[in-house]
């Protein structure tokens, strides 16, 4: 997390409580030391006792944020296949900006649960479009959401800090979580976060945050309603067995290197024999233009195979068992992981519309609803929405051409109306649009 003047500085812990109650207190403006105090909003957090602050849930203290899970996507293959395929995808699909407004139209039937109300794009002038298109100086929209998925893949967890920069404006910074505690509440369910900084730091370096600087997003855990719940978790042992078995490969070939054959002979033969036997054979044999030529070898009197025992192979296939493992924890289909051994064109693409119908659509939606209960509210726009717009997913055009379809069937019935229909996607109205379509 960089400091920088303009954004929240680091305190010791032990008077926290005080130092957040005098910036509440303050309000905006300089404090005596003259660093900005960038937030007025610190009454979740000014009552914390430093004692407690020690006392929150991950930090890497608990099973749920361990910093050895950020570990697997530098030294498992399959685990930063899945995780970078994950985080790729969801940077692809554009995330759109509406505003939500009654609707004027007296013929606008709302869906289920929407009221009587549109959704309207916002200009990209909007202070939160701009916030979501370049998130701080150092971060694009891009480095936003990669960061935030990979999180979310080795911890179930994500925070994003609201910090001010020097201009006044926010800035959206993300936090590794396993460095980020949660200080619970009785009545607040949380009072507030601390960020502790590298393993070893001091308690200056740690940072106190209230509920309404932090974005914080989490996967369910039945275990733990203050700890996500990552996807390695399950999938830890596979990632291991993955992880032990390319050691045990790369031993197999530094230690136990071994010929392809055994050349057994008819009489014992000294140092000086075998030399000559070997030059003679390298000479006739080296090489691939002398690749698969017959021998002949008057002192030779049985040849044996040597090859891997039956534990070697098990070992070995269970580098396919790790990969299938971690396939399935994180929902990516094993050809898109490498594993080439049956692709053909046809399951090769019924496998990007799988990954994107049952993992990445599912996630995206996941976001939306996280930035729209916790980020916009915490901004002062809780009138806004977003949405991932997934049009231009090439595996998703299928349901695309089927949904057309299905409303050009409704519009030449008179079901829908041409105004209803670019609701619905999100276009403007057309003055002419509120009849039927075959009028």
């Amino acid at each position: 997390m960089p400091r920088r003047r303009g954004t929240k500085e680091s305190w010791d812990m032990v008077g926290i409580g005080k130092m957040l109650r005098a910036f509440s207190e303050r309000g905006r403006g300089r404090n005596g030391s003259g660093v900005v105090a960038q937030k007025v909003n610190r009454a979740a957090a000014h009552r914390l006792p430093g004692d407690e602050l020690g006392a929150g849930v991950g930090a890497g203290g608990e099973d749920w944020a361990r910093p050895e899970y950020g570990r697997y996507m530098a030294t498992s293959p399959s685990v930063y296949a899945a995780v970078k395929l994950r985080a790729e995808a969801v940077t692809r699909p554009p995330l759109r900006v509406y505003r939500v407004e009654e609707s004027p139209s007296p013929r606008y039937t709302p869906a289920r649960g929407e009221g009587a109300s549109r959704r309207v794009p916002v200009e990209a002038s909007h202070p939160v479009a701009r916030l979501l298109e370049r998130v701080n100086p150092w971060y694009t929209r891009t480095d936003l959401w990669r960061a935030t998925e990979i999180y979310l893949c080795l911890w179930g967890s994500a925070f994003w800090a609201i910090e001010r920069g020097e201009d006044g404006e926010p800035e959206l910074w993300p936090l590794r979580p396993d460095r980020m505690a949660v200080i619970p509440d009785r009545r607040r369910h949380v009072r507030g976060f601390v960020y502790r900084g590298a393993p070893g730091a001091l308690p200056s370096e740690q940072v106190a945050y209230t509920p309404d600087e932090i974005v914080w997003l989490r996967y369910f855990n039945p275990l733990e309603e203050l700890a996500g719940l990552s996807p390695l978790a399950p999938a830890r042992l596979s990632a291991d067995m993955g992880h032990e078995g390319l050691h045990f490969n790369r031993h197999l070939l530094r230690n136990s290197a071994r010929p392809d054959f055994l050349l057994l002979t008819n009489q014992e033969m000294n140092e000086a024999e075998l030399e000559d036997f070997y030059a003679r054979w390298e000479q006739r044999y080296q090489g691939p233009e002398n690749a698969r030529r017959p021998a002949v070898a008057s002192a030779v009197r049985d040849v044996k195979t040597l090859g891997l025992s039956h534990r070697d192979i098990d070992f070995i296939q269970g580098l396919r068992w790790s990969l299938e493992e971690v396939s399935r924890a994180y929902g990516v289909p094993k050809l898109l992981l490498g594993d080439f051994e049956r692709a053909t064109y046809a399951n090769v693409q019924a496998s990007e519309r799988m990954f994107w119908r049952n993992t990445v659509a599912p996630e995206v939606k996941f976001l939306e609803d996280q930035l729209n209960r916790s980020l916009l509210p915490k901004l002062g726009y809780p009138q806004l929405t977003v949405e991932f717009d997934l049009s231009a997913i090439e595996a998703l055009q299928e349901d695309e051409n089927s949904k057309v379809q299905r409303e050009t069937a409704l519009l030449d019935r008179g079901v829908l109306t041409i105004n209803e229909v670019r609701r619905e996607r999100n276009l403007p109205e057309v003055p002419w649009g509120d009849g039927p379509a075959s009028e």
